[in-house]
Protein backbone atom coordinates (compact mmCIF):
# COMPACT_ATOMS: atom_id res chain seq x y z
CA UNK A 1 0.00 0.00 0.00
CA UNK A 2 1.17 3.53 -0.78
CA UNK A 3 0.65 6.70 1.25
CA UNK A 4 -1.78 7.84 -1.46
CA UNK A 5 -3.88 4.69 -1.04
CA UNK A 6 -3.81 5.21 2.73
CA UNK A 7 -5.61 8.56 2.27
CA UNK A 8 -8.74 6.67 1.25
CA UNK A 9 -8.56 4.06 4.05
CA UNK A 10 -6.98 5.61 7.14
CA UNK A 11 -8.98 6.37 10.28
CA UNK A 12 -8.02 7.49 13.77
CA UNK A 13 -7.27 4.49 15.99
CA UNK A 14 -8.12 4.80 19.69
CA UNK A 15 -7.56 1.23 20.91
CA UNK A 16 -4.14 -0.41 20.78
CA UNK A 17 -2.35 -3.65 21.48
CA UNK A 18 0.54 -3.37 23.91
CA UNK A 19 3.26 -4.90 21.76
CA UNK A 20 6.70 -3.81 20.67
CA UNK A 21 7.22 -2.29 17.24
CA UNK A 22 10.13 -3.09 14.96
CA UNK A 23 13.11 -0.91 16.02
CA UNK A 24 13.65 -0.04 12.34
CA UNK A 25 10.19 1.57 12.19
CA UNK A 26 10.89 3.57 15.35
CA UNK A 27 14.19 4.75 13.88
CA UNK A 28 12.40 5.76 10.66
CA UNK A 29 9.92 7.82 12.68
CA UNK A 30 12.67 9.67 14.52
CA UNK A 31 14.29 10.64 11.19
CA UNK A 32 11.11 11.04 9.17
CA UNK A 33 10.77 13.65 6.45
CA UNK A 34 13.13 15.36 4.09
CA UNK A 35 13.00 18.51 2.03
CA UNK A 36 10.62 16.84 -0.41
CA UNK A 37 8.09 16.29 2.40
CA UNK A 38 8.21 19.85 3.75
CA UNK A 39 6.56 23.02 2.63
CA UNK A 40 9.19 25.00 4.57
CA UNK A 41 12.52 23.11 4.42
CA UNK A 42 14.31 25.94 6.26
CA UNK A 43 12.34 25.26 9.46
CA UNK A 44 14.21 23.02 11.89
CA UNK A 45 12.10 20.15 13.26
CA UNK A 46 12.71 17.15 15.48
CA UNK A 47 10.76 13.98 16.30
CA UNK A 48 10.88 12.28 19.68
CA UNK A 49 9.17 9.05 20.72
CA UNK A 50 7.82 8.42 24.20
CA UNK A 51 6.46 5.15 25.53
CA UNK A 52 3.39 4.95 27.71
CA UNK A 53 5.62 3.81 30.55
CA UNK A 54 7.49 7.13 30.40
CA UNK A 55 4.37 8.83 31.88
CA UNK A 56 5.28 12.07 30.10
CA UNK A 57 2.01 12.70 28.25
CA UNK A 58 -0.94 14.41 29.90
CA UNK A 59 -4.13 16.15 28.82
CA UNK A 60 -7.83 15.95 28.07
CA UNK A 61 -9.20 13.12 25.92
CA UNK A 62 -5.82 11.42 25.85
CA UNK A 63 -5.85 8.10 24.01
CA UNK A 64 -3.95 5.37 25.84
CA UNK A 65 -1.36 3.94 23.51
CA UNK A 66 1.97 2.11 23.79
CA UNK A 67 3.79 4.89 21.90
CA UNK A 68 3.54 8.63 21.36
CA UNK A 69 5.53 10.74 18.94
CA UNK A 70 6.08 14.46 19.51
CA UNK A 71 6.94 16.84 16.69
CA UNK A 72 9.09 19.79 17.80
CA UNK A 73 9.69 22.83 15.64
CA UNK A 74 11.42 26.16 15.69
CA UNK A 75 8.95 29.01 15.53
CA UNK A 76 8.99 30.71 12.14
CA UNK A 77 6.37 31.79 9.63
CA UNK A 78 4.21 28.82 8.62
CA UNK A 79 5.76 26.50 11.23
CA UNK A 80 2.33 25.16 12.24
CA UNK A 81 1.34 24.49 8.63
CA UNK A 82 4.68 22.80 8.03
CA UNK A 83 4.24 20.66 11.16
CA UNK A 84 0.75 19.52 10.13
CA UNK A 85 2.01 18.63 6.67
CA UNK A 86 4.86 16.53 8.08
CA UNK A 87 2.86 14.75 10.78
CA UNK A 88 0.03 13.75 8.43
CA UNK A 89 2.56 12.25 6.04
CA UNK A 90 3.99 10.30 8.97
CA UNK A 91 0.49 9.10 9.89
CA UNK A 92 -0.06 7.89 6.32
CA UNK A 93 3.33 6.16 6.33
CA UNK A 94 2.48 4.36 9.57
CA UNK A 95 -0.81 3.19 8.07
CA UNK A 96 1.08 1.56 5.18
CA UNK A 97 2.96 -0.46 7.81
CA UNK A 98 -0.21 -1.64 9.57
CA UNK A 99 0.25 0.84 12.44
CA UNK A 100 -2.62 2.98 13.72
CA UNK A 101 -2.35 6.56 14.93
CA UNK A 102 -4.43 9.31 16.50
CA UNK A 103 -3.72 13.03 16.92
CA UNK A 104 -3.69 14.26 20.53
CA UNK A 105 -4.68 17.90 20.14
CA UNK A 106 -5.46 18.37 23.83
CA UNK A 107 -2.34 16.64 25.14
CA UNK A 108 0.92 18.12 26.37
CA UNK A 109 4.26 17.04 27.81
CA UNK A 110 4.73 16.90 31.57
CA UNK A 111 8.42 17.60 31.09
CA UNK A 112 9.99 19.21 28.05
CA UNK A 113 13.74 18.79 27.82
CA UNK A 114 14.11 20.66 24.52
CA UNK A 115 15.24 24.26 24.91
CA UNK A 116 15.52 25.51 21.32
CA UNK A 117 12.43 23.87 19.81
CA UNK A 118 8.74 23.97 20.74
CA UNK A 119 6.48 20.88 20.89
CA UNK A 120 3.74 21.39 18.29
CA UNK A 121 1.67 18.18 18.27
CA UNK A 122 1.56 14.74 19.90
CA UNK A 123 0.35 11.64 18.09
CA UNK A 124 -0.47 8.28 19.67
CA UNK A 125 0.49 5.20 17.65
CA UNK A 126 0.88 1.43 17.81
CA UNK A 127 -0.57 -1.84 16.54
CA UNK A 128 -4.38 -1.47 16.51
CA UNK A 129 -6.77 -3.44 18.72
CA UNK A 130 -9.64 -2.30 16.45
CA UNK A 131 -10.07 -2.15 12.67
CA UNK A 132 -7.25 -0.15 11.11
CA UNK A 133 -9.19 0.92 8.03
CA UNK A 134 -12.58 2.11 6.85
CA UNK A 135 -14.38 2.13 3.54
CA UNK A 136 -14.66 5.23 1.39
CA UNK A 137 -18.37 5.58 2.20
CA UNK A 138 -17.63 5.62 5.94
CA UNK A 139 -15.86 9.01 5.78
CA UNK A 140 -18.04 11.75 7.28
CA UNK A 141 -16.99 14.65 5.10
CA UNK A 142 -18.64 17.54 3.28
CA UNK A 143 -19.27 17.29 -0.42
CA UNK A 144 -16.51 18.77 -2.54
CA UNK A 145 -18.78 21.40 -4.05
CA UNK A 146 -19.31 22.90 -0.58
CA UNK A 147 -15.58 23.34 -0.06
CA UNK A 148 -14.56 25.12 -3.24
CA UNK A 149 -15.07 28.35 -5.13
CA UNK A 150 -14.24 28.26 -8.83
CA UNK A 151 -12.51 30.94 -10.86
CA UNK A 152 -11.95 29.55 -14.33
CA UNK A 153 -11.43 25.96 -15.39
CA UNK A 154 -11.75 23.08 -12.91
CA UNK A 155 -9.51 20.41 -14.42
CA UNK A 156 -8.81 16.78 -13.62
CA UNK A 157 -5.62 17.67 -11.76
CA UNK A 158 -7.44 19.98 -9.35
CA UNK A 159 -10.20 17.40 -8.88
CA UNK A 160 -7.71 14.69 -7.91
CA UNK A 161 -5.92 17.00 -5.48
CA UNK A 162 -9.14 18.26 -3.88
CA UNK A 163 -10.82 14.88 -3.53
CA UNK A 164 -7.82 13.73 -1.49
CA UNK A 165 -7.94 17.01 0.44
CA UNK A 166 -11.64 16.51 1.21
CA UNK A 167 -10.85 13.30 3.12
CA UNK A 168 -8.22 14.90 5.37
CA UNK A 169 -8.78 14.68 9.15
CA UNK A 170 -9.17 17.83 11.22
CA UNK A 171 -9.74 18.83 14.85
CA UNK A 172 -13.26 17.81 15.87
CA UNK A 173 -13.76 16.87 12.19
CA UNK A 174 -14.74 20.49 11.49
CA UNK A 175 -13.04 20.69 8.07
CA UNK A 176 -12.09 24.36 8.57
CA UNK A 177 -10.65 24.74 5.07
CA UNK A 178 -12.03 26.19 1.88
CA UNK A 179 -10.41 26.31 -1.55
CA UNK A 180 -10.43 28.87 -4.33
CA UNK A 181 -9.56 27.06 -7.55
CA UNK A 182 -8.09 28.69 -10.66
CA UNK A 183 -6.67 27.21 -13.83
CA UNK A 184 -3.28 26.33 -12.35
CA UNK A 185 -3.57 27.03 -8.63
CA UNK A 186 -5.41 25.88 -5.54
CA UNK A 187 -5.61 28.63 -2.90
CA UNK A 188 -6.15 27.40 0.67
CA UNK A 189 -8.12 29.31 3.31
CA UNK A 190 -9.18 28.34 6.85
CA UNK A 191 -12.01 29.69 8.95
CA UNK A 192 -11.29 32.55 11.33
CA UNK A 193 -11.27 31.63 15.05
CA UNK A 194 -13.89 32.99 17.42
CA UNK A 195 -12.84 35.17 20.36
CA UNK A 196 -12.90 32.49 23.09
CA UNK A 197 -9.65 30.53 22.92
CA UNK A 198 -8.64 32.51 19.83
CA UNK A 199 -4.95 31.59 19.70
CA UNK A 200 -5.48 27.89 20.52
CA UNK A 201 -8.12 27.66 17.79
CA UNK A 202 -5.95 29.48 15.26
CA UNK A 203 -3.01 27.17 15.98
CA UNK A 204 -5.16 24.07 15.43
CA UNK A 205 -6.62 25.48 12.21
CA UNK A 206 -3.16 26.22 10.82
CA UNK A 207 -2.01 22.72 11.78
CA UNK A 208 -5.12 21.34 10.03
CA UNK A 209 -4.17 23.38 6.97
CA UNK A 210 -0.88 21.50 6.91
CA UNK A 211 -2.73 18.19 7.08
CA UNK A 212 -4.84 19.02 4.05
CA UNK A 213 -1.76 20.20 2.15
CA UNK A 214 -0.12 16.86 2.91
CA UNK A 215 -2.98 15.01 1.22
CA UNK A 216 -2.61 17.15 -1.89
CA UNK A 217 1.18 16.81 -1.98
CA UNK A 218 1.04 13.02 -1.55
CA UNK A 219 -1.54 12.87 -4.35
CA UNK A 220 0.64 14.97 -6.63
CA UNK A 221 3.64 12.73 -5.99
CA UNK A 222 1.65 9.53 -6.58
CA UNK A 223 0.03 10.74 -9.81
CA UNK A 224 3.12 12.50 -11.21
CA UNK A 225 1.80 16.04 -10.88
CA UNK A 226 4.38 18.71 -10.08
CA UNK A 227 3.19 21.21 -7.48
CA UNK A 228 4.88 24.00 -5.56
CA UNK A 229 3.75 25.62 -2.31
CA UNK A 230 3.62 29.41 -2.42
CA UNK A 231 2.41 32.26 -0.26
CA UNK A 232 1.14 35.06 -2.49
CA UNK A 233 1.03 38.61 -1.16
CA UNK A 234 -1.79 39.59 -3.50
CA UNK A 235 -4.03 36.85 -2.07
CA UNK A 236 -3.32 38.00 1.49
CA UNK A 237 -5.15 41.21 0.67
CA UNK A 238 -8.30 39.48 -0.58
CA UNK A 239 -11.40 39.11 1.58
CA UNK A 240 -13.01 35.67 1.55
CA UNK A 241 -16.05 35.66 3.87
CA UNK A 242 -14.98 34.50 7.35
CA UNK A 243 -11.79 32.80 6.20
CA UNK A 244 -8.14 33.80 6.09
CA UNK A 245 -5.52 32.87 3.52
CA UNK A 246 -2.91 30.20 4.30
CA UNK A 247 -1.09 29.47 1.05
CA UNK A 248 -1.38 28.19 -2.51
CA UNK A 249 -0.36 25.15 -4.52
CA UNK A 250 0.88 26.01 -7.98
CA UNK A 251 0.35 23.21 -10.51
CA UNK A 252 3.39 23.25 -12.81
CA UNK A 253 3.39 22.27 -16.43
CA UNK A 254 6.44 21.16 -18.40
CA UNK A 255 7.31 24.69 -19.50
CA UNK A 256 7.38 25.94 -15.88
CA UNK A 257 9.76 23.31 -14.52
CA UNK A 258 13.25 24.47 -13.65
Amino acid sequence: MTRYEAIFRRKSVRKYRWEELDPHILETIEHFGGDEDCICPDICVKWKIFRDTDRNIKGLFQVKAPYYVVLYSEIKDDYLVNAGCLMEQLSLYLHTKGIGSCYQGGAALRHNEETDLTPVMIMAFGRPAEPLERNREDFRRMELKKLIRLHGTFGKVQRKLLEAARLAPSAMNLQPWRFVVTENRVHLFVSKPVRIGYQFQKNLKLFDAGIVLAHMMVTAEELWFDVEYQKLDRILEKDFQNYFYVGSLLILDESEKI
